[in-house]
């Protein structure tokens, strides 16, 4: 493809004699938190629903592999070519039921099969929850963990089930809150999560996405209080919490209105 060998070509010059001295500096490691911001740019985009920044911030996550397999070239470690060779090649074994003779009649089939054929591919990883990314946020670690323990028959079979473990891990919670043992409590306290990520999970609610909501509609709410308080002439610093708890009572009537 032209654009793409282009793209290897400007990487190249960045990187070579006489290139960009930021470019040339960069190492792996120092390329972590750059790649993870053009991500989390992508999210965003995607969010927004924003299909010129989508393309723009695929385009900066593109030049970010190009440019990562470059610094791999220059290792003697492998080219973009051995990437996108390896990548194609993995999409066709995980995908037996499109490349090969398999049949499947569910998502949940395929998800399945996937499992299976990564444990195989992966001849050092002996148990279920092996090579879950240790440096995941906590929220994603636990997705990854309780899907891949669904996909094995550990889940509650009803909602039901959950609903009680949650109310379970919440009494729980409340006797060490009382008995004032930090860790302990930042223990249940994990635990009440984690049965919450698995009850949204098994109601198809992305726990990620509905936290972000939440904390977008109370940053707007609150907003909107504090304009009303403006418009009281009143200082945030100054009100009691019944006398905030009213303010924001009234913004969230407004959203209604």
């Amino acid at each position: 493809m032209k654009e793409f060998d282009k793209l290897k070509e400007i990487v190249g010059m960045l990187r070579g004699e006489g290139g960009c001295p930021w470019d040339q500096k960069q190492t792996f490691y120092s390329m972590k938190k750059y790649v993870l911001e053009e991500v989390y740019e992508l999210l965003e985009a995607i969010e927004e629903e924003n299909p010129e920044e989508i393309k723009e911030e695929l385009g900066d996550i593109f030049m970010h592999m190009v440019f990562l397999s470059q610094l791999a070239k220059e290792k003697g470690w492998f080219q973009v070519a051995d990437v996108l060779a390896h990548i194609n090649q993995k999409l066709e074994v995980r995908h037996p039921h499109i490349f090969g003779q398999e049949k499947v009649s569910s998502v949940e089939e395929v998800l399945k099969n996937w499992e299976a054929l990564k444990k195989k591919e992966k001849k050092d990883r002996h148990y279920t929850l092996d090579g879950i990314p240790k440096t995941l946020p906590a929220l994603n670690q636990s997705v990854k963990i309780q899907e891949k323990l669904s996909r094995v028959g550990f889940d509650w079979p009803s909602q039901e089930g959950i609903l009680d473990k949650i109310q379970e891990e919440i009494k729980e919670l409340k006797q060490e809150v009382f008995s004032k043992n930090q860790e302990e409590m930042e223990m249940e306290f994990g635990d009440v999560l984690f049965v919450l990520i698995r009850f949204a999970l098994k109601n198809n609610i992305d726990p990620e996405t509905a936290l972000k909501k939440v904390n977008q509609k109370v940053i707007k709410r609150f907003s909107k209080a504090e304009d009303i308080m403006k418009a009281d002439k009143k200082e945030l610093a100054t009100l009691s919490l019944q006398e905030l708890e009213n303010y924001w009572q009234e913004a969230k009537k407004l959203e209604k209105s």
